[in-house]
């Protein structure tokens, strides 16, 4: 625990209770009247990227990196994505480091490579793979920053052994966790940077490097597909799936461990259980990537069972969400007890979800043929 905690250890417990106790004292309401693709469009930033939520105060790559995801399955994203790369192209760090988000203020933005002073890593594998999702319909813009998305790897290359990629703890998408050096999330993400520079390569007729990550893709698809078969945790099996690293026979398996439950879970049941973050507990939410449910995973599910030619199993899995269909908006995070935004002294629900209200409108798209 640092000093500072230590120190305001009383205090936060303090808010804590007061918050849980008193909840209407702490409620925002927001009226949101405008369609869900009104709602997105109004998170767009006018210098390129998404705002997290209605908020509008952070460009988060890893949430730009899901929302345009949402955007490509509805066939909308080429352009956008495009400046956003050349825009992590830009602010790219001496090192190779690109910025993991942008404070933006109505003077300027402000490029963060950071969290807790320990480097963010995965923002290098999302600027990597969106390059190469650019290159079908803009293959000589991506050209252009070819050196540049060969020194983001080459600083990736500094957190890589054996096969592996290592990140600190807090800094990855499940920051609220404890782990050992390194998460089957971020190493999928590394598998499908691989083979995106081998693809890159082979486009750009650089045939030695072509060669090379050809060789690093086969090993690190080799290491980490057999631990998808082992773990409970869902959204690097979802990425799996979509990337095709997985034969078509794990959809089924994978779907029937999911309907035991009435949303797609983080965390499947078994016998791993997940250790949070001392600080996580301190301020609540030592819950947010164990029990929590984040909407935008399941509406992915069900764009990649479509995707699939599993039709019929993504309806199914849609009919689970209806409640979320009538609401005036979407939030990132809901109780698992109540299934209500979250809402707690040092947690709150973000309203406007770029990247849940993408991933809604994509599955709706893909299932019906219609947008919202």
């Amino acid at each position: 625990m640092s000093c500072w905690n230590s120190i305001c250890l009383p205090f936060i417990f303090m808010f804590r209770c007061i918050v849980n106790m008193t909840p209407c004292c702490f409620k925002t309401k927001m009226q949101m009247k405008e369609p869900f693709d009104v709602q997105l469009q109004l998170n767009k930033n006018k210098n390129v990227g998404y705002f997290t939520d209605y908020y509008a105060n952070k460009i988060c790559t890893r949430d730009c990196f899901y929302t345009y995801i949402g955007l490509s399955l509805r066939k909308k994203h080429s352009k956008s994505q495009l400046n956003y790369v050349q825009k992590l192209a830009k602010y790219m760090s001496a090192a190779g480091q690109v910025p993991a988000s942008f404070t933006s203020s109505w003077y300027n933005e402000t490029p963060i490579y950071l969290r807790n002073e320990r480097a963010i890593i995965d923002s290098n594998m999302f600027f990597i793979i969106m390059a190469w999702e650019c290159c079908e319909l803009n293959q000589d813009a991506v050209e252009k920053i070819y050196i540049t998305i060969q020194r983001a790897f080459e600083w990736l290359e500094t957190y890589v052994c054996q096969n592996t990629i290592h990140e600190p703890i807090g800094v990855s998408w499940e920051y609220t966790l404890k782990h050992s050096g390194h998460l089957l999330l971020s190493n999928i993400l590394m598998v499908r940077t691989i083979r995106c520079m081998e693809m890159l390569a082979m486009t750009f007729r650089d045939e030695r490097n072509a060669r090379k990550f050809k060789t690093r893709f086969d090993n690190a698809r080799a290491k980490w597909v057999p631990a998808i078969y082992k773990s409970q945790q869902t959204l690097p099996r979802i990425l799996a799936v979509y990337w095709n690293l997985v034969p078509r026979n794990f959809i089924i398996s994978f779907n029937q461990e999911l309907k035991r439950y009435t949303y797609v879970p983080l965390r499947t049941a078994g016998p791993i259980v997940d250790d949070t973050t001392w600080n996580a507990w301190l301020y609540g939410r030592s819950d947010v990537h164990t029990s929590v449910i984040w909407p935008w995973i399941g509406f992915f599910w069900i764009c990649v069972l479509v995707q699939h030619s599993k039709r019929q199993l993504a309806q199914g899995w849609w009919t689970s969400y209806i409640e979320y269909h009538q609401l005036q908006t979407l939030h990132n995070i809901y109780s698992k007890e109540t299934f209500l935004p979250v809402r707690r002294a040092f947690l709150k629900a973000m309203p406007a979800h770029s990247v849940t209200l993408s991933m809604h409108m994509a599955a709706h798209q893909m299932l019906h043929g219609t947008p919202v």
